[in-house]
């Protein structure tokens, strides 16, 4: 019996067959291609919802809005994917998976039979695992509501994850951002896309900060002694809430009550709509920075994130928009690249890549002059436990050691 429905994505016929001819020898995978252009229009392409899909050689940009409808349509599946796919496939289909909750379940990168057999057994195993938890296949589940994620917030179901930033000469960990999930109980981890438009009120958005903000250094505060203890951890900030009163003081009550350096705390400031520096919003900055927490300008390059803002406001850092890093290779986009190198330098400001996927993007960006980088090539998403366990085994940074008063000192 025919237990893995298996959905195969792949532009390339040749490869397609191939595929076939190696998941029909499976005796437990039933298949289904998706090939050519016409099939890019058909939706739903199952008969059977996938319990796995498999990306490969994907060349239409249909691909792209195909990808999107997948993992808006089905509740959940496992997917593994080519590690040749090209950079805005690869950005596209981590934030798709990321943001609607689906499980990445690995790459490969040549036709290996063995590989691909091990991993259809480990989407088995996940496939049973979840049918014993009760997260059978089903029609898709209603939307979420403002009220249920409200609910959530206060009943701790909505959790900080981090992501490890890493230097790129040494691969160390120098510190890690503050990310949102949902641990839903019936739908299983969700990503921000998922739920993050339903906290749409100032006040609202203000109670997710808050509660991120302490997880985040309740979770500083544990950090071993050697093993993270120097680490700068950012956290996301709208812009917006820069103009709140009262808002630095807020924010520096429970940076002291946690016993957590200023200095390791980095605000990262996204822009979704232009903010306007009126008096509340001047105080605020001038409290934060003074008070010794740093000011990143998140997503350079993208939105309003623009040249006005470094002069206008006190940054220490700027991150580069994970689009960006997707075309690092391009021309265009590596002068680019070069330029913001040389202003951060110019300015003497930190410079951060956000969205590093693959070792030639690492490479060429140390090439370029940046420093450090965050990335699914170096670390996921995880939770607080799981990044105590990874910093538990890794040699500590010599020149993240706290020194007196929990300044870091900086080797030469």
């Amino acid at each position: 019996m025919k237990t893995l429905s298996v959905l195969l994505l792949c532009s390339n016929t040749f490869r397609a067959r191939r595929f076939t001819r190696i998941l029909d020898s499976t005796a437990f995978v039933q298949l289904q291609v998706v090939c050519s252009d016409d099939d890019w229009t058909c939706f739903p392409p199952c008969t059977q919802a996938p319990d796995l899909v498999i990306c490969d050689s994907l060349a239409s940009p249909a691909a792209i809005h195909y990808l999107r409808r997948l993992c808006e349509y089905y509740p959940f599946f496992s997917m593994i994917a080519s590690t040749t796919l090209k950079a805005p496939f690869r950005w596209g289909l981590a934030n798709f998976l990321e943001y609607s909750g689906k499980h990445d379940l690995g790459s490969f990168e040549e036709l290996d039979a063995p590989l691909l057999g091990e991993l259809l057994l480990k989407a088995l195993a996940l496939k049973s695992r979840r049918a014993g938890q009760g997260h059978g296949q089903s029609a898709p589940p209603p939307p979420l509501t403002q009220e249920q994620a409200l609910l959530a917030l206060e009943q701790r179901q909505i959790v900080a994850f981090f992501q490890p930033q890493v230097c790129l000469k040494t691969r160390r960990i120098t510190g890690a951002e503050t990310l949102v999930r949902w641990l839903h109980p019936s739908r299983g981890v969700l990503g921000p896309g998922a739920f993050l438009a339903l906290f749409e009120r100032p006040e609202q958005q203000r109670q997710l900060f808050h509660s991120l903000l302490q997880q985040g250094l309740d979770l500083q505060r544990r950090l071993p002694v050697g093993h993270g203890a120097g680490l700068v951890f950012s956290y996301n900030l709208e812009a917006s809430q820069l103009r709140e009163p009262g808002l630095a003081r807020q924010i520096l009550q429970r940076i002291e009550a946690a016993a957590v350096p200023a200095s390791q705390v980095t605000l990262e400031i996204t822009e979704r709509v232009a903010l306007v520096l009126d008096m509340p919003a001047i105080e605020n900055i001038s409290l934060l920075v003074k008070g010794g927490v740093r000011l990143s300008l998140d997503d350079f390059g993208c939105g309003y994130s623009s040249l006005t803002r470094l002069a206008d406001i006190p940054f220490s850092q700027v991150k580069l928009d994970a689009g960006l890093i997707g075309n690092a290779h391009g021309p265009k986009a590596s002068l680019i690249i070069e330029a913001v190198v040389s202003l951060a330098r110019s300015l003497e400001l930190e410079l951060v890549a956000e969205g590093v996927e693959t070792p030639r993007q690492r490479a060429h960006l140390r090439r370029l002059g940046v420093g450090a980088a965050q990335g699914y090539l170096f670390h996921k998403p995880m939770d607080g436990a799981s990044l105590l366990r990874l910093l538990a085994v890794e040699e500590p940074d010599p020149r993240l050691s706290p020194g007196p008063g929990g300044r870091l000192l900086k080797a030469p």
